[in-house]
């Protein structure tokens, strides 16, 4: 049986290609605030997630949904059974909605911004995950060996520090929203979670 990762990563990756294929497709699901405010296309606030740039793009993405939606998508499952899924899918949808917040915020006038990708989405996951395994070792850019919990402060750096700089085209906005989602989806989904992941970072630095 698949799981729900492996669903939506294949889902993600045949729209994606099939919007590659056809710029009518393209235009039709990205993220354009001014079409979501002035003509009420609200259906793109989630269906940017489903297209990518380019193959790059796309393929970081889902490597990384992937890494860590399969932690996430186990804890829910062992809350809740298969009811668990509909909580990862609802995180992972309403990641990407809560992502698009600072764009329909900034660009809603601007009929030439347009962003597409599933990085608010996967922020979301890749945050709750480090949350629910603080002392679980990721590798930041693929390649930094950290803590889970030391990641997560590097990450809101990081993306904090590019989005202030203006000097990529990549909407470093949303993956922070994005992250901040899934941290207020842990709280209200479970915080003794949210509590622990606190009380086990505070052991490790202070014994």
């Amino acid at each position: 049986m698949l799981s729900l990762t492996l669903i939506i990563i294949i889902i993600t990756v045949f729209v994606s290609w099939r919007a590659f294929e056809n710029p009518a497709l393209f235009e039709k699901l990205l993220n354009n605030p001014y079409q979501i405010k002035h003509r009420k296309q609200y259906y793109r606030i989630f269906s940017h997630a489903l297209i990518h740039a380019d193959w790059i793009h796309l393929s970081l993405n889902m490597f990384v949904f992937w890494s860590f939606g399969q932690w996430v998508e186990v804890y829910f499952i062992k809350d809740h059974g298969l009811l668990g899924e509909l909580y990862f899918l609802l995180l992972y949808i309403l990641g990407a909605g809560f992502a698009t917040l600072p764009s329909l915020r900034k660009h809603g006038d601007n009929f030439g911004y347009n962003s597409v990708g599933a990085s608010g989405a996967v922020s979301a996951v890749m945050i709750l995950a480090m949350f629910i395994n603080p002392l679980s070792k990721i590798l930041f850019f693929m390649a930094i060996p950290m803590p889970a919990y030391v990641g997560i402060l590097v990450f809101f750096a990081f993306e904090h520090f590019m989005n202030r700089s203006g000097k990529s085209n990549i909407a470093h906005d949303a993956h922070i929203w994005g992250a901040l989602f899934g941290i207020l989806f842990i709280m209200v989904y479970d915080m003794d979670t949210y509590r622990n992941f606190f009380s086990i970072v505070r052991n490790q630095l202070f014994g």
